[in-house]
């Protein structure tokens, strides 16, 4: 064949030549063509899979006979499923399984499992049957004629005989593979001696089971020499999930994850979904082992995303409605760990913001309903910021270092200089910004309506956004009036609040500068240098709001949380009608009517902090930005001070 090629190129060298062939079968150097340049083939594109899709339900119309808003209407339905399902659009770049997914949706009457192990399960079974199905080709005059019997005819077994074999090969493979991405590779022996075991066709040769899979692609494809794989390592991880299932659950899989938990986490969400098709006490045998004991002082990382595993287990299941009362302390000990990990630091960035998403699914014992959703702790959260000096903004020989660590230019630097002391007297700052859950308790207890209705629907713990200033200054409002009136309110704030002029507000942006940096000088509310551990911001990851508290490591010398990044904070200061020329320069001062609530509308106010959104350079203490008043966005949250204002 190759020498085919060859020959025909050279005759007709002045044609251009396309070859395509498997890829790990064009990796043998006898195969290689001289003077032909190599090339593999990339992964779909969103636009690639998109058109993919509507060409494969055009001619599925055709063949179905449906009318053309139909297969418009399941085209579309199945890009939004993969638009908006991480996994499913890992799965979707590789045309091979693109075109089951697509097959699958079209079986399903134009949808897809919502669950993860069900979409897994139907997609197995559809591969299962791909691979080992009876291939059928036609005669001259139309006929269909059996060229290979199915696999389970083959071997005188039936299918779920096969599944349980390569259940038990994706677990070895799984177990055995040192990467932590990509499938494993399994040895043609293997398969072989696996199938002979189970045949029950005393006839049966080694030589025509290879004949029948080194010819066939589905579940098991070849990806070298007398090498094997399956097609996705989603595919290996859900085959090694139902081999776990079967052996001694759920001890097997908790031994697992505590040895290597990165290995095993997937395996681990996909055994305990599986399990619970049998019964949901299954799932919560697994939660249990998972958390079997109370967190110590130190998290161990196994141990941390055991925690975690456990709690996945609880929300993707619909396991948090009507809880059995055995099952209330399984939940509360879950609590205890995800509180822990949120608390200390432990995990990854990314994995910790998750345990505090469940938290909020499972009611976040940081925060007390029965008081206005404030944080469960001494002052409702409230930390006391003494009276005194201390140095606010940037010195402008500073700014070459800051450029050169932080980027930007000069001109970015410009607003923040010069640096100057100023005096402040005592004032209380919330530890964290304002949240959803109790934005959400002030619009449902005061009758005010939001500028945007939208600010309510985020996550329970996650800072509230998409409010104006003007919404956050009536929290502030009604908050003070609360807090004059609640039996409950502890005795040193409500004593503040019987004082002239002292309330709740939000801070200037003096008081937000002295709390975040302290008075040191500070580059971040932590010191000079900055992590992806410290701050939600740009470089860690996230994109989008965390829960609050998530970075203990980012806290300020005052114990401040999330005084950077997460979300941009207003400050009641003025910035100015002009947007490159603020009529508010520094030195600050406070009697130059920056401070005027009642200003118009049409002055622009100063924000603190930055965002998730946001590169470094803007989450340093001293970045001052700006943003009208009547305006909200994704990104920008509030924090609240209680002062002699």
């Amino acid at each position: 064949l190759k020498q085919a090629i060859v020959d025909f190129a050279d005759v007709y060298h002045k044609c251009r030549f396309l070859v395509t062939s498997r890829t790990y079968a064009y990796q043998k150097q006898i195969w290689k063509l001289d003077d032909f340049a190599e090339g593999k083939i990339s992964d779909f594109s969103d636009s690639q899979i998109k058109l993919f899709i509507d060409k494969w339900y055009t001619y599925t119309a055709k063949l179905k006979q449906w009318n053309e808003e139909t297969a418009a209407g399941r085209a579309k339905l199945l890009k939004e499923a993969i638009e908006n399902k991480p996994r499913l659009k890992e799965l979707a770049v590789r045309p091979l399984l693109l075109t089951l997914m697509a097959s699958l949706h079209a079986w399903r009457g134009g949808d897809l499992p919502e669950k993860r192990e069900l979409l897994y399960a139907d997609t197995v079974d559809l591969l299962l049957y791909d691979w080992e199905k009876p291939k059928v080709v036609l005669d001259s005059e139309g006929n269909p004629i059996i060229r290979q019997t199915s696999l389970a005819e083959l071997l005188k077994v039936d299918r779920d005989t096969i599944l349980a074999l390569l259940s038990r090969l994706a677990y070895e493979a799984h177990r055995e593979q040192e990467e932590l991405t990509g499938t494993a590779d399994i040895s043609e022996e293997k398969i072989v001696n696996g199938l002979m075991e189970i045949s029950q066709n005393k006839d049966i040769k080694p030589k025509r089971i290879i004949e029948y899979i080194s010819q066939r692609a589905g579940l098991l494809m070849p990806r070298g020499e007398k090498i094997y794989s399956f097609p996705h390592r989603t595919f290996q991880e859900y085959l090694a999930a139902c081999y776990l299932t079967d052996q001694e659950f759920p001890d097997d899989v908790v031994k697992l994850v505590f040895e290597q938990p990165e290995k095993w986490r997937e395996v681990t969400l996909l055994a305990g979904a599986k399990s619970g098709k049998g019964a949901k006490s299954n799932i919560w045998s697994l939660l249990e082992a998972l958390t079997c004991r109370q967190p110590g002082d130190a998290i161990k990382n196994e141990e941390g995303i055991a925690a975690l595993l456990a709690g996945q287990l609880l929300t993707e299941n619909d396991l948090l409605e009507n809880i059995a009362e055995r099952n209330v302390p399984k939940v509360e000990r879950l609590k205890d760990w995800l509180v822990k990990i949120v608390k200390t630091g432990a995990l990854s960035p990314i994995d910790r913001v998750e345990c505090g998403n469940i938290l909020a699914a499972l009611g976040d014992p940081r925060f007390n309903p029965d008081a206005f959703y404030l944080p469960n702790e001494p002052l409702l959260g409230l930390v006391k910021i003494p009276a005194g000096e201390f140095s606010m903004g940037t010195r402008e020989q500073d700014i070459p270092t800051l450029i050169e660590n932080y980027g930007g230019e000069k001109s970015w630097y410009k607003d923040e200089i010069p640096q100057h002391q100023i005096n402040l007297p005592l004032f209380y700052i919330s530890r964290y910004p304002v949240t959803v859950a109790q934005f959400r308790y002030f619009i449902e207890h005061s009758g005010y309506k939001p500028s945007q209705p939208a600010s309510l629907k985020g996550v329970d713990n996650h800072p509230v956004v998409r409010v104006n200033w003007y919404d956050a200054l009536a929290y502030c409002e009604w908050l003070t009036e609360k807090l004059k009136e609640w039996d409950n309110t502890p005795t040193e704030i409500a004593r503040l609040l019987r004082k002239k002029n002292w309330r709740f507000t939000l801070p200037s942006e003096a008081e937000w500068e002295k709390a975040a940096r302290g008075d040191d000088k500070r580059i971040f509310p932590w010191g000079d240098k900055i992590t992806s551990n410290h701050a939600n911001y740009y470089l860690t990851g996230i994109n989008a709001t965390s829960p609050v508290g998530c970075f203990p490591v980012g806290a300020s010398s005052y114990g401040l949380l999330d005084m950077s990044g997460n979300v941009w904070e207003w400050t009641r200061s003025l910035w100015g009608e002009d947007l490159e020329k603020p009529d508010y320069k520094y030195p600050y001062d406070p009697k130059d009517g920056r401070e005027n609530v009642k200003a118009t509308s049409d002055i622009f106010r100063v924000l603190r902090g930055g965002s998730f959104d946001d590169f470094v350079r803007f989450v340093r203490c001293a970045f001052r930005d700006w943003y009208d008043p009547n305006y909200r966005y994704y990104y920008i949250g509030f924090r609240i001070i209680l002062s002699p204002f």
